[in-house]
């Protein structure tokens, strides 16, 4: 099998402040990310470059008072609510196939072909 799903896609990841309800986890989530936008734009210059360190930057900031694995690459295949995240054997070598649609969204307003 490709993928291992739990029987209870619900389940609650382990965190670092040790949360257990859905909800506390999802308005620290916001409140990280909310966080992190504001200090990214603030610092967000035209010489910033959206590469591989600046995408693990922003995941590390975010999500990173809560996830010990914020901001590093994954090394176990994930999936919430029964959709799978890309396999983490793959991950790197998928990176610039999506940075490269990534731009193509944010910089020209076109949506691409979904050809994965």
């Amino acid at each position: 099998m490709k993928y291992d799903f739990p029987d209870n896609q619900n389940e609650i990841l382990p965190n670092i402040p040790g949360l257990k309800a859905a909800e506390e986890i999802a308005l620290s989530e916001f409140e990280g990310f909310l966080k992190a936008e504001i200090q990214l734009t603030e610092s967000l210059t035209p010489r910033t470059k959206f590469n591989v360190s600046y995408t693990l930057r922003i995941h590390k900031l975010a999500p990173g008072h809560l996830y010990s694995f914020a901001g590093k690459y994954r090394d176990v295949n994930i999936s919430k609510g029964g959709f799978a995240f890309s396999a983490a054997r793959f991950y790197r070598k998928q990176w610039p196939h999506l940075r490269a649609r990534f731009y193509q969204i944010f910089h020209t307003n076109t949506k691409p072909k979904m050809n994965w």
